[in-house]
């Protein structure tokens, strides 16, 4: 081990030769669902900033993983060097060191401390680009995605994109939790991560994450640790919200230059820090991270299920929604509960005790000039649209009094919203696809959007006794124009005709009060 090669000089099939590297990246064991093969991966980097691959395989995983650790530096020799696969090479990774119980591997003791590396970091908000894509991280890959369940996760890398990676500041940790995940329990904990624009994205780690960096995370948090995350999924939770998965690297405080500098900045601004912490702001939906001054916009007709980040403009409609308006839910994660108003029990979905409040929920018809589809809105945001606290429906809904809501109507008949929104995976008792309201803005500049001469208004506010429209056109006969009716409204329509059905066949003394609806059940 006396004469030292760089990375680059060692060629697959080496033998005789030994390489001084610093462990830049100690990946999660992962094992190929369609075979029992375990392995570990590393990335080494040389004083030249050039890279390799290790891995390590089975039982030789406990006896030489452990010796590796981030950040420190080793002489490694006569370690098996052998090509990557052509479809799984980057850029920077075309050779694989394979290391056994047999490689020589020795700590290096050395005073430089700043890893010749550069990481090509993401801004918060650009983030979006990447967001609920199947076939692209934070950092890396094009994965089909479908594969996941039939082969191992090696045979998932197609290609490898350019890497690009985020650093932040974590100020904050929540409690973890158990979820079940793909018919499997999974633990979760998220973190809050800050920049120096003071911009904030909550990080979700899961299973050996969180044993692994979110302990190392965890024992530092008041000092502020700066993390550099590395293929990362980015989902659209609270407008942009990033997630570990199985190729994902988390490096805290790493020793590279942006890192340091960045954790100047945290220790000179721990003021701010804390302000950010008390506001809790992160928890709330950020349109700055998510809306971009050139918005792709989703015409309604072209909605689709399988897409994750929809943005359409459409006007508002809910007067012919026969609807409660609100549900009474658990106070921490807003599930649904049958538990009484302000009486704490023990949450099925979170685990906890918290105690039921209620919660405004109901459903509006989004139309556009191309046709109409059903989404939910909830809370505070449905509040503000109806202009009623849950605890003002729910007071109404209790005395059997009609929310006065003309006003409403009247004002969203000319009004058009720019909505962000997403499908609902859990499929609904009528078989219907429906959609959530992530979040809304009125927007104002309404020559953006359709004119009203391209538009009708009738074309969009839907009847829900009539699916169709007379018009006469040039002096011919009526022509009946159908209508962009939701299917969701129409399995409404049909269920209430059936309730009048059995209202009129039932006892004549139900008449109570012209002016108040019967209750919902």
């Amino acid at each position: 081990m006396d004469k030292l090669l760089s990375i680059k000089e060692i060629v697959p099939d080496m033998q005789d030769w030994s390489c001084k590297v610093i462990v830049q990246e100690k990946q999660q064991v992962t094992q190929s669902l369609s075979t029992p093969t375990k392995k570990q991966k590393f990335i080494f980097v040389d004083a030249e900033g050039s890279k390799v691959e290790g891995i390590i395989f089975n039982h030789d995983i406990a006896r030489v993983g452990p010796i590796l650790q981030v950040y420190k530096k080793y002489r490694i020799a006569n370690a098996v060097v052998r090509p990557i696969h052509p479809k799984y090479q980057t850029a920077e990774l075309t050779i694989q060191w394979v290391l056994t119980s047999k490689t020589v591997i020795e700590e290096d003791a050395d005073d430089e401390d700043i890893m010749p590396v550069k990481f090509n970091c993401t801004q918060f908000t650009d983030l979006a680009q990447y967001m609920d894509h199947k076939d692209k991280s934070v950092g890396m890959y094009v994965v089909y995605y479908t594969y996941i369940m039939n082969f191992g996760l090696e045979q998932l890398l197609q290609e490898r994109f350019p890497f690009t990676d985020v650093l932040g500041i974590v100020i904050e940790a929540q409690d973890s939790r158990i979820i079940n995940k793909n018919f499997k329990e999974s633990v979760v904990q998220k973190f809050v991560l800050v920049n120096e624009q003071s911009q904030t994205v909550m990080l979700s780690m899961w299973d050996d994450f969180i044993k692994n960096e979110g302990q190392q995370i965890l024992s530092d948090i008041h000092n502020y640790p700066v993390i550099i995350c590395r293929r990362l999924k980015v989902s659209n939770y609270n407008g942009v919200a990033l997630s570990t998965w199985f190729d994902s690297a988390i490096l805290v405080d790493p020793p590279v230059q942006e890192a340091r500098e960045l954790k100047n900045w945290a220790m000179r601004n721990t003021n701010l820090l804390a302000a950010i912490i008390d506001e809790k702001s992160y928890i709330k939906y950020n349109p700055n991270m998510s809306v971009k001054a050139d918005q792709k916009i989703t015409l309604i007709s072209n909605v689709r299920p399988s897409q994750k980040n929809i943005w359409v403009k459409a006007r508002f409609s809910f007067q012919h929604i026969f609807q409660k308006y609100w549900y009474m839910s658990c106070k921490k994660c807003c599930r649904g509960t049958a538990a009484a108003d302000g009486v704490i029990f023990m949450c099925n979905t979170c685990k906890e005790k918290h105690p039921a409040q209620p919660r405004c929920r109901f459903d509006i018809d989004l139309c556009d000039h191309t046709g109409a589809i059903t989404a939910s809105v909830f809370g505070e945001q449905a509040e503000k649209l109806l202009t009623f606290t849950a605890f003002e429906i729910m007071d109404h809904f209790k005395q059997n009094i009609e929310l006065p809501l003309e006003a409403v109507h009247n004002e969203l008949e000319s009004k058009w919203f720019l909505v962000h929104i997403k499908p609902v995976q859990t499929q609904m008792a009528d078989a219907k696809q429906r959609y959530t309201i992530i979040y809304y803005s009125e927007v104002l500049d309404t020559n953006v959007v359709q004119s009203p001469t391209q538009c009708k208004s009738d074309t969009l506010l839907i009847d829900l006794q009539a699916d169709t429209a007379t018009t006469n056109t040039s002096g011919s006969a009526p022509v009946k124009e159908t209508k962009p009716a939701s299917k969701a409204r129409q399995c409404l329509t049909e269920k209430l005709e059936l309730l009048a059905d059995e209202s009129n066949s039932s006892s004549h003394s139900a008449t109570e009060s012209s002016k108040k609806k019967a209750k919902l059940i």
